[in-house]
């Protein structure tokens, strides 16, 4: 029975006779294609359910009575689908003739880069997301309901594009709460689907420059 990259990683450091150079190179190159493979069949994953969850969304939000809700959710992922598919093909550059530590640590640059890339449109689409959904909750029937209430019982003669100036007030508190907090929000759901991989990515760089002192 073959065994695992994992399993053959923890005996290699138990029985000392495993620690030949050749063995230890054959073993980190594989575990590293092997962590970076996974990344990227991820990303890949990621990208089609965007465009799958798109479509639902679409015709969900239609069948709700709120086509254009739905409609503009899907032009604020539209930019995301192509930046990360523009991204995945910078991976392709990457070579997978150099040693195991230089292939990691490129893909490592690589994958900081493509993050930072993503946060710098996160600030945007967060924002733009809120201001859709509060929209949209401020026209609907519910909305309305909502603010006919507020207004009972907080009157005011101050009404700013036809609805109460407070709610316009609050409007503007989660528009630039959003983009203030965008990255901070982005980085909590990147580490909620990816973090485990990451965390992994970053022992065996640790592992790697360590044996290489």
């Amino acid at each position: 029975m073959n065994k695992s990259i994992e399993v053959m990683w923890k005996e290699g450091f138990v029985n000392e006779a495993h620690l030949s150079a050749p063995k230890v190179n054959d073993l980190y190159n594989r575990k590293s294609q092997n962590l970076v493979d996974k990344l990227l069949n991820m990303f890949a994953v990621n990208i089609k359910a965007i465009v799958w969850g798109c479509v639902v969304m679409l015709i969900i939000m239609s069948l709700v009575g709120a086509p254009f809700l739905g409609l503009y959710i899907c032009c604020l992922l539209a930019p995301i689908v192509i930046l990360a598919k523009k991204e995945l093909k910078k991976s392709v550059d990457l070579s997978k003739g150099q040693s195991s530590y230089d292939y990691i640590v490129n893909f490592n640059h690589w994958l900081k880069s493509s993050i930072k890339v993503y946060s710098g449109y996160y600030k945007i689409f967060y924002p733009l997301f809120f201001l859709g959904m509060a929209t949209q909750a401020i026209v609907s029937k519910a909305g309305g309901k909502l603010i006919a209430l507020l207004l009972e019982v907080f009157p005011t003669s101050l009404f700013i594009l036809g609805q109460p100036y407070y709610i316009l007030v609050v409007l503007v508190v989660g528009i630039v709460f959003f983009a203030r907090y965008a990255e901070a929000i982005y980085q909590w759901d990147l580490n909620m689907v990816y973090g485990r991989q990451f965390k992994k990515l970053e022992e065996l760089i640790a592992d790697m420059e360590e044996l290489r002192k």
